[in-house]
């Protein structure tokens, strides 16, 4: 099964703003957006960013898709449909 993992992404502005506010470094913004860290600091960063304009990701590992063309270059019809 593919391994599904979270990103917040949140501007470098809107990162220090959070550092100063509740006075941790940026690095543990970076840390806790990207959700290496769960510490109650942690959470209340990602709540803080998703409450000021940050977007959350859901990042999914997909297996390689192999793709067949025809001559002139152009994707096979089936090939898509076969993999949605």
């Amino acid at each position: 099964m593919a391994e599904t993992r979270k990103l917040i992404k949140a501007s470098g502005e809107l990162q220090e703003e959070i550092a100063a506010k509740l006075k941790v470094t940026t690095r543990s913004v970076r840390s806790a957006l990207a959700y290496d860290t769960n510490s109650p600091t942690a959470r209340l960063i990602r709540s803080y960013a998703l409450n000021h304009g940050a977007k959350l990701y859901e990042l999914k590992e997909m297996e390689s898709l192999q793709i067949d063309m025809d001559n002139e270059g152009k994707i096979l019809q089936e090939d898509i449909i076969d993999f949605l």
